[in-house]
């Protein structure tokens, strides 16, 4: 079979998560809660798994709105259990429903028939090769409504990222802001989920708009950039996933890495350049 008779849903399916995910990233990057989407997408994990457990079937509409609850749940948790000044204790408190999200599901999933292969394809993102179009259709739909909050939120919520005591200064109430945006990070976190998987998602969340600002971009242009990235590593992830026959998800979380090192090694020898050729220069 062809290229894109095989692949054309999967790349499609991650130019989709390209769009979102690192808009919503940058807001996670100046927030400070860099494994927050870790969290919730397990959490997410964790509600399909109760759904799997109850006998639905992965394209049941009930896996769905079991995941989203149980990502709703972490939302308001993560909203209103810690103010973001004490960042210690948020991100510790982050990374502990990790972990329990984590061993809540293989405890549900230790005795339940395939339950291992369930485990593995909620991480690596073997279900990006099963993917329909009627999952397509579905993150259309939450990315256009996501997309529009962002859009018409943004100012608002970009105070309340990067600098929360002025937008509370101006009125704002920032735990609620933080909820509204924890719930629409979760409604595309829950389906992207299921279609790429826990490591995937949050790959094309952070590991972009991290090389974007790696590389000196600022304001719209960072994003730009990051989407630039995220689609020639999508795109380059499923070439090679076709001729190697390679999970594509976990191709792709591994083509990210390789690409954040390069990238981190670059700007890092450029500083050192730059350090060197001024201190000549003042010896000079």
């Amino acid at each position: 079979m062809s290229f894109l008779a095989v692949m054309a849903l999967p790349l499609l399916a991650c130019l989709l998560l390209v769009l979102i995910l690192p808009a919503l990233g940058r807001h996670v990057l100046a927030r400070g809660v860099i494994f927050v989407d870790l969290a919730l997408a397990q959490i997410a994990a964790l509600g399909q798994s109760v759904a799997f457990l109850l006998g639905a079937d992965p394209h049941d509409p009930s896996t769905y709105y079991w995941s989203f609850g149980f990502t709703l749940l972490g939302a308001a948790l993560f909203s209103f259990l810690w103010d973001r000044e004490h960042s210690v204790l948020q991100e510790a408190f982050i990374g502990i429903s990790f972990a329990l999200a984590t061993a809540a599901t293989l405890l549900l999933l230790s005795n339940a028939p395939h339950g291992a292969e369930h485990v593995s394809g909620t991480l690596s993102g073997e279900a990006l090769g099963w993917v329909t179009w009627k999952d397509i259709a579905v993150m259309v739909t939450i990315d256009v409504v996501a997309g529009t909050f962002l859009f018409v939120s943004r100012r608002k919520l970009s105070l309340c990222s990067e600098n929360p005591k002025q937008a509370r200064a101006m009125g704002l109430s920032v735990k609620r802001w933080d909820f509204f945006f924890y719930a629409a990070f979760g409604l595309v976190v829950t389906s992207s989920v299921k279609v790429s998987g826990v490591l995937a998602v949050f790959s094309f969340l952070i590991v972009p708009i991290v090389c974007a600002t790696l590389v000196g971009r600022r304001g719209p242009a960072r994003l730009y950039w990051a989407w630039a990235i995220g689609i020639v590593i999508s795109i380059l992830g499923a070439v090679l996933s076709y001729l190697k026959d390679w999970p594509m998800g976990a191709t792709i979380v591994c083509l990210f890495g390789v690409t954040v090192a390069i990238i981190s090694l670059s700007v890092r020898m450029k500083y050192v350049d730059e350090k060197v050729n001024g201190e000549r220069s003042a010896a000079a």
